[in-house]
């Protein structure tokens, strides 16, 4: 068992629930770790509003990265292991007795490579992966309009990174999110859902046409998702809302 599985969903278990000042190795404002676990990076920043056990706020991030993890698998994207747990806020000293700050966090397993927002160039391996990347958020937001699902609302390229997982030898694209905005099409209002649809695919184009522009061939695109997005371009009725109608629009011709 590796020293993620260790600890994963048992927060009265974790390492972390104390902690000295000699533990703390490359504190920020959101990330850090501990010397006795280099392979994981922890978050101590993932917030849940209205939500006032902190017990609470576990469970339920538990259950939304179980969502998450279903649904990359679906379209084959890694994940990276996430857990939550509650420890003690690390920024107190002295005068401020660490039980007396509880503080909600996540442990990530460590991803040895570059975020995706930090490459600047790529491999066909990495090229392939992240063209299969881009095909499945495509195919899943289009897949969840179509049968009530999840779609991811927050994708970034900051949020994947091309490396090495604790244990592995190759390389692989890494979502590493670990407070996913997941959204469920059953509680989208009628009159939303083709903004919503077109705000979401607008954004996730974007994002994909300024990583080509960044690190892949001129002459060359991520080909898979093109034909994805065109498809269902295609496929897709002409929106009536003026604002969806302009990002549809927004997508076509960018793409000419």
């Amino acid at each position: 068992m590796d020293s993620f599985e260790q600890y994963e969903q048992k927060p009265d278990k974790a390492p972390f629930k104390e902690w000295k000042d000699s533990d703390l190795q490359g504190f920020s404002s959101e990330l850090f770790s501990l010397p006795d676990h280099p392979e994981l990076v922890i978050r101590n920043s993932v917030t849940l509003p209205d939500k006032g056990n902190i017990m609470d706020m576990v469970d339920f991030w538990s259950g939304r990265a179980k969502d998450f993890r279903n649904f990359a698998e679906k379209y084959g994207i890694k994940m990276a292991k996430t857990s939550y747990f509650v420890g003690s806020d690390p920024k107190f000293k002295t005068n401020i007795p660490k039980e007396a700050s509880p503080m909600f966090m996540a442990a990530t397993e460590r991803i040895d490579g570059k975020n995706l927002s930090a490459l600047n160039e790529i491999n066909e391996k990495a090229e392939k992966e992240i063209d299969a990347l881009f095909s499945g958020l495509f195919s899943a937001l289009y897949d969840a309009s179509k049968e009530n699902g999840y779609s991811w609302e927050d994708y970034g390229n900051g949020q994947v990174m091309y490396g090495t997982a604790p244990g592995e030898k190759e390389q692989h694209v890494y979502i590493v999110d670990v407070d996913p905005l997941m959204t469920n099409w059953e509680t989208i209002p009628r009159e939303r859902k083709d903004f919503f649809f077109w705000t979401n695919m607008n954004w996730i184009f974007k994002e994909m046409e300024e990583l080509e522009k960044r690190v892949v061939n001129k002459s060359k695109k991520f080909q898979s998702a093109h034909e994805i997005l065109s498809k269902i371009i295609s496929e897709m009725p002409e929106p009536a809302d003026d604002k969806a109608k302009e990002l549809r629009f927004e997508i076509i011709n960018s793409k000419k």
